[in-house]
């Protein structure tokens, strides 16, 4: 491939955009090169490089198909007689068989397909030079170094041959061209690596490293700064290990600044400095805010292509989330926007059918029907996915090869995983607490309705009161009756046959009836709510966790101790709407136990509260908001003593058998779900029935007394005064062996002694 530029005219143009880097990035990335897959990446060039060539007219099959078809003779049907190779190659002399090497002429040049194959001829050619040295052994290490150097100088070649068509044409914008310059830079560099000359590998890759900081820091935006920015992995490896081998003592960085002196620069790549000062003076005064994510006081900065991609979606998402939020309606079908449905091609549908390929699934139908807290979710799924291969591919990289700037950019990409994984758990929170409100305002609704029926049919049932009799207008000409001075001296009685007493009776019956079933509805009702409330409750407690496990949520005192108030808090939740459902099926014991344990979740919550100050941005990303004067975790509390009233209402009516919970599906979920929390042992479920009962029997003063006695016992007693001398008891005094037959003495009269059920049920527990 040959590039015709003396003598010719570029065309008059407009400006051609020629991203070399992201094309680069883009190929490597897709097609093998995260795994070092130099033969699949160089399948693929080869693929590339042809539908070029074919769209440019540049092949050499179609000049030998014409001329093959123009000097073919008739088909003979007689039989030829055998020819040797020289009558063979006498014969095909002058029938197109000839190679003729093709070229790219500056004067047809309309589009940058010249310069993607000039570009993708290169990378064909290192990653054949890198195909064909991974295979060598210690038996053919000289022949494979030969074929691949000799497929490396052929990639810098090409190289060279884009340079100067991309000097030659003026609509190349200057972005392109400084790319162009830096990636022959990176061509000659790696080929003077593997050739092992480590003073030439310092200059060109101390150059080029330069160039590419200049390219960075011209950038217009965040994105081409990261693309930029990836190229310096590979130099800063060069870089280190030239100067290794020169003996170089002292920071290899350092060793390279020195080494890029101005004359050095022009020398290794010419047209370097003012290539340098045209990206300068076009460079914004003002120049545009990278892209950073922020924790705290700690501060992440994106440099990575595809990081900076998923994270700006997840921005674009969130923005359209937070409107969905402020919005003052719930119901999500009115945010629904009324775009058509896109249409798919067959290779879509295929992959949507398939479930999709690949790490990042991006590319997604429909969105307009999904939910804005789906949106979200997908978009932080896909970025902690990309974000976690981006970690393991840094990992298996620093194992291979020991780089200072890999353990920087690890340290980056670590913490951008964790940030990622942190705000994709809080939307899931936030969804699950959005989807508890959601069913419960239906359920308040489908109540209300239901009360409004029954209270309308009640109304229908109801036996209404005989209207008075309405006074008769007096006739034209008569004269109005006198009333009585005295009342009459006798009244009729009513019959006494109690049919009207016997229908208002049977009609109050029948009331009570439907307000009965109608309360077991209400009941079955709100139990079949319980699994669902029960399983969001779960999966919130199980994000709280593994939240907390973040590295970088471990090393904020303030914020561990937030989460662990906000997952109690959701535990104490989750124990109320079970003591609720376990009333229902008449398990009163096991209720008291849950909602002990929902008592001591408010405690430990009240608790790690206390020591979680400053942690206010971080309470506002999911509710429930705990900090600044709430009153979340009273309101709980007062929710777990109604809960609890309920209870001892229900011990007071109830004298049936308890249901059988684990007959059914959803009372199996329940029992598993509390058993996650507390453990129903048979003892404790009496000896919490028998409390209740006593608290009960003493009655509501009571029952506040002892309360307000259980707290004082919880609390530690300080004295002042000092102790004062206590009379020794039998335990305490010395053994006396002569006394040890009177104490069994004793111990079989007490034995014997008659006593309680209560006393004797603490016996045998004894």
């Amino acid at each position: 491939m040959d590039v015709a530029v003396e003598g010719r005219q570029p065309l008059a143009t407009g400006a051609l955009e020629f991203p070399l880097l992201q094309l680069i990035v883009e190929a490597r990335n897709e097609h093998g090169m995260r795994q070092q897959d130099w033969s699949r990446y160089r399948r693929y060039c080869a693929t590339k490089t042809q539908r070029v060539r074919s769209a440019l007219h540049l092949t050499h099959a179609a000049e030998q198909g014409k001329a093959g078809k123009a000097t073919k003779g008739q088909r003979r049907s007689k039989r030829r007689m055998n020819m040797t190779p020289e009558m063979q190659s006498a014969a095909n002399k002058g029938r197109g068989h000839q190679f003729v090497r093709r070229e790219i002429a500056l004067d047809e040049v309309r589009d940058t397909r010249p310069l993607e194959l000039l570009l993708f001829e290169a990378e064909h050619s290192w990653a054949s030079a890198e195909e064909i040295w991974s295979q060598h052994t210690d038996e053919n290490r000289s022949v494979h170094r030969r074929h691949s150097l000799s497929r490396a100088r052929r990639a810098v070649q090409y190289a060279e041959e884009l340079r100067e068509l991309v000097e030659a044409l003026p609509a190349v914008t200057l972005p392109g061209r400084a790319q162009t310059l830096a990636y022959v830079g990176l061509v000659r560099g790696a080929l003077h690596f593997i050739q092992g000359r480590s003073e030439e590998t310092l200059r060109v890759a101390a150059v080029t490293r330069q160039l590419l900081t200049n390219i960075a820091e011209s950038s217009p935006t965040s994105r081409d700064e990261a693309l930029a920015s990836s190229f310096l992995d590979t130099l800063d490896a060069q870089i280190r290990f030239a100067a290794y081998s020169m003996n170089e003592t002292d920071d290899p960085y350092a060793a390279a600044e020195r080494t890029a002196t101005p004359a050095v620069c022009e020398e290794v790549l010419p047209g370097f400095a003012e290539t340098i000062q045209q990206l300068r003076s076009s460079h914004q005064a003002a120049p545009p805010k990278p892209l950073e994510l922020h924790w705290r006081s700690q501060t992440i900065p994106v440099h990575t292509v595809e990081l900076y991609d998923v994270v700006t979606r997840v921005r674009a998402e969130e923005a359209v989330l937070a409107r969905f939020v402020q919005a003052p309606t719930f119901s999500a079908p009115s945010e629904r926007t009324k775009s058509q449905r896109t249409r798919l091609t067959h290779a879509e549908r295929n992959a949507k059918r398939r479930g999709g390929t690949g790490r990042a699934r991006v590319a997604r139908t429909n969105n307009a029907e999904w939910d804005p807290f789906d949106r979200v979710l997908s978009a932080l799924a896909d970025a902690e996915a990309t974000a976690r291969a981006l970690v393991d591919e840094n990992s298996h990289a620093l194992a291979k090869t020991h780089s200072t700037r890999y353990e920087a950019s690890g340290v980056h990409l670590r913490r951008a995983h964790e940030w990622l994984t942190y705000r994709l758990l809080s939307v899931r929170i936030a969804r699950n607490v959005r989807l508890m409100h959601g069913v419960q305002l239906r359920a308040h609704k489908r109540e209300a309705r239901a009360q409004s029926l029954q209270q309308a049919h009640s109304a229908r049932v109801r036996p209404s009161r005989p209207a008075a009799p309405s006074q008769k207008r007096p006739q034209p000409g008569s004269r109005a009756k006198r009333t009585r001075a005295e009342p009459k001296a006798f009244r009729r009685r009513p019959g006494r046959s109690g049919t009207r007493r016997l229908a208002s009776e049977r009609r109050v019956l029948r009331s009570k009836r439907a307000l009965r079933a109608a309360e077991g509805q209400a009941e079955r009702r709100r139990l079949r709510l319980v699994p669902g409330l029960a399983k969001l409750l779960d999966g919130i407690d199980s994000s709280l966790l593994a939240i907390g496990g973040l590295v970088m949520v471990e090393g904020e005192p303030d914020v561990s101790n937030l989460l662990e108030a906000k997952r109690f808090f959701y535990c104490a939740a989750l124990m109320e709407y079970l003591a609720h459902a376990f009333v229902q099926y008449g398990l009163l014991g096991e209720a008291l136990i849950l909602l002990q344990r929902g008592d001591l979740y408010i405690r430990q919550a009240e608790q790690s509260l206390e020591l979680a100050d400053g942690a206010e941005d971080e309470d506002t990303s999911f509710p429930p908001q705990l900090l600044g004067g709430s009153d979340a975790l009273a309101q709980r509390a007062q929710g777990l003593e109604q809960a609890r009233t309920d209870v001892y209402s229900a011990i007071t009516r109830h004298h049936g058998p308890a249901a059988s919970m684990r007959a059914s599906k959803s009372g199996q979920t329940l029992y598993f779900h509390a058993q996650r929390h507390v453990s129903f042992d048979a003892a404790l479920v009496e000896h919490a029935l028998l409390e209740a009962q006593a608290q009960l029997a003493r009655g509501p003063a009571d029952m506040a007394a002892g309360e307000a006695m259980d707290a004082e016992e919880m609390e530690p007693q300080v004295e002042d005064h000092a102790p004062v001398d206590m009379p020794m008891s039998n335990d305490d005094a010395p053994f006396d062996p002569a006394n040890a037959l009177a104490e069994e003495e004793e111990r079989a009269q007490e034995a014997q002694r008659p006593r309680g059920w209560l006393a004797s049920w603490f016996g045998r527990r004894a």
